[in-house]
């Protein structure tokens, strides 16, 4: 049998109509799998998007297991419309705004006969690279391999496919790259201020601080608070960073109560508030193996040797091997970035305006971080924060 290596490379970071919540479903199902009180930051978007290729290059049981973890509820041919509909508005380049690009490759082993619709599908609804490379010239292959993934993230991730990812049976690698860079629409101030990890000492941080009228919801268990990105006008879908902060009851027990549709409550309900806010600037990098969370989701059949990707080659000779999933996420005064550098011409250029009886939003103890579109409620990137670590450069 040979093997497919599927690899989801994201530094850190929409769907419309069914989709969107397709995409959620999957997404706090996969959330739901982290039972732990570890830093976690990762995007189901871009999971969700690359097994969704998959999907189409498999068969039989093996797709049904794939549809159904993915929660995906259309037929096929209205998936791809709606699903390249939006992935073309959403990366749409402009001028100004923010920054957000989504690139998919295909590295089959050279002399890779690839199905015709397959192919088109890969090239025209997923607009994904494909470039032939020698796995039996491996550190050719990882060259080819590393040098995408190092251009797509910005020189975030670097050497992620290693020798002992590749060998002689490898015939494809499927990846996925997610870089987003962008400014809030209202940046913050820098001062001292302490966060209690759920186990540990308290910790000073550099929290961020803005008296502002921000979208809001509370309820007897939580706060929610949205954080707009600044935006090319209506050229660029709305985005923004959703943080949820427990009230009375510890991180897991809310993450436990959460779900697509409830979080979907939560952004319906956002009202402009005025708000007193002090978040803690954070960034870490997160490095996953999804083999047996996936399995854990319903995709088993895909890693074993009755795994059926036929519609991909017409042969039944391929089965999933690696699933890894890499995100960088820096959040910081200026916004969120997966630069080493941020510079942005959005500064303070006035005093804070005067909001009356702001509500304080103090992100002093763990809490859940979201970068949603607004229109389509799809979730781009999910996390935790339980401890704010520093990268070495933001």
């Amino acid at each position: 049998m040979k093997k497919i290596l599927l690899f989801f490379l994201l530094p850190f970071c929409c769907f419309a109509g069914s989709i969107g919540e397709d995409n959620n479903a999957f997404s706090m199902a996969l959330f739901s799998q982290f039972q732990d009180e570890e830093n976690l930051a990762l995007s189901p978007y871009g999971i969700f998007s690359n097994l969704a290729l998959l999907y189409f290059g498999s068969a039989e049981d093996t797709a049904r297991e794939i549809k159904n973890a993915l929660h995906i509820s259309a037929k096929k041919d209205q998936f791809l419309s709606a699903f390249h509909k939006h992935l073309m508005h959403l990366t749409k380049e402009t001028e100004h705004g923010y920054e957000l690009s989504i690139a998919n490759a295909l590295f089959p082993h050279k002399g890779t006969h690839f199905l015709t619709r397959f192919k088109e599908i890969a090239a025209q609804d997923f607009d994904a690279k494909l470039q032939s490379v020698d796995f039996e010239v491996p550190d050719n292959a990882l060259e080819t391999i590393n040098n995408w993934i190092d251009e797509k993230t910005r020189g975030k991730i670097k050497n992620l496919v290693t020798e002992q990812d590749i060998d002689k049976s490898t015939r494809l690698i499927v990846a996925n790259a997610v870089y987003f860079q962008g400014a809030w629409a209202f940046p913050f101030r820098i001062h001292k201020g302490t966060f209690h990890p759920s186990m540990g000492n308290p910790i000073e941080v550099d929290m961020l601080h803005r008296i502002h009228a921000f979208p809001y919801y509370e309820d007897d268990e939580v706060q929610c608070l949205a954080l707009p990105f600044a935006r090319y006008g209506t050229q660029q879908p709305f985005l923004e960073c959703l943080l949820i902060l427990p009230k009375k009851e510890s991180l897991p027990e809310i993450e436990k109560k959460l779900t697509a549709k409830t979080l979907d409550e939560i952004l319906y309900s956002l009202e402009p508030t005025g708000i007193n806010a002090h978040i803690p600037k954070f960034c870490f990098s997160k490095k996953l193996l999804l083999n047996d969370i996936l399995k854990k989701l319903g995709i088993k059949q895909a890693f074993s040797y009755q795994a059926n990707f036929s519609k991909i080659d017409k042969m039944k000779d391929l089965f999933l091997n690696k699933v890894l999933h890499e995100t960088y996420f820096s959040f910081h005064e200026n916004g969120v970035t997966a630069a080493s550098a941020t510079t942005s011409n959005i500064g303070i250029t006035s005093a804070p305006p005067i909001v009356e009886d702001a509500k304080d939003f103090i992100a002093d103890h763990p809490f859940l971080f979201f970068i949603v579109d607004y229109h389509s409620r799809a979730i781009l990137f999910m996390g935790r924060v339980s401890h704010p670590a520093g990268c070495h450069e933001d």
